[in-house]
């Protein structure tokens, strides 16, 4: 049984997380720190998504005031990404890097104008999220998992955007795991070593693809060489997932 009061303690502890990160990005302008808060709300979102079994478009309209806060440290946090992504390939140029840096810093404020904003309501979300939060028999836990891998497997088979929102739901089993009980995590006997593998398989292909999709540089030859990159990463994501049914589960 994954009871109210474990589920309610969990939000708390993402909330506490998320609302330090934002404070360091405030003092600093860290886009780390972003990466961090980020990462606590996806831990929220995960929960969430679990929630619903029990209260439908409740939970997901609660957490919407944590989506623009969510969505804006996305923006910049991929910027950085790309430039960093081009940069060790040696295929940025000094105009664009500096071009890029402007952008990223003109996001970074806009972002640190808006915290008093977010801070409010997110605290506000958590609060309402806490609310809908009710304990949650095993049963319909598995039942749940189930549903999710079924839905990930057909995603695993398609292909573009298709393999990222695999990626997202491949996470959001692997986090919500986090919250259960130790006797529900063995029923469910995922193979959390195959699925980080794969959801990192994943996730340098599309980075790879959304680098390349963005960048405007003359220079064919690089092109080239990242179109190759992203071939060879969508290979290594089509070998692992094609393993998906069979490692799914320890044995």
């Amino acid at each position: 049984m994954l009871s109210k009061k474990r589920q309610r303690r969990f939000l708390t502890e993402k909330e506490q997380h998320w609302l330090q990160e934002l404070a360091v990005f405030d003092e600093s302008r860290d886009e780390k720190s972003l990466h961090r808060l980020r990462l606590e709300v996806k831990k929220i979102r995960a929960l969430v998504e679990l929630a619903k079994v029990r209260s439908g478009k409740r939970a997901a309209v609660h957490f919407s005031g944590l989506k623009k806060m969510f969505r804006e440290a996305g923006v910049i946090r991929d910027a950085g990404s790309q430039v960093r992504f081009l940069e060790e390939r040696h295929l940025l140029s000094k105009e664009h890097r500096e071009r890029q840096t402007r952008s990223i810093q003109m996001a970074a404020e806009s972002f640190a104008a808006h915290i008093h904003d977010y801070r409010k309501k997110g605290k506000k979300a958590s609060k309402r999220l806490k609310t809908e939060m009710h304990t949650m028999h095993a049963r319909r836990v598995l039942r749940w998992y189930g549903r999710e891998i079924i839905r990930t497997g057909l995603l695993l088979s398609s292909t573009g955007e298709e393999l990222h929102e695999a990626r997202k739901k491949i996470k959001t089993m692997l986090y919500v795991q986090k919250v259960l009980p130790a006797a529900m995590t063995k029923r469910i006997r995922l193979n959390t070593g195959y699925l980080d593998q794969l959801q990192e398989a994943i996730g340098q292909w599309h980075d790879a693809v959304v680098a390349i999709g963005d960048w405007a540089e003359d220079n064919p030859e690089g092109k080239r060489a990242v179109e190759r990159e992203c071939l060879d990463k969508k290979q290594a994501v089509r070998t692992l997932a094609a393993e998906f049914q069979r490692k799914i589960h320890v044995t």
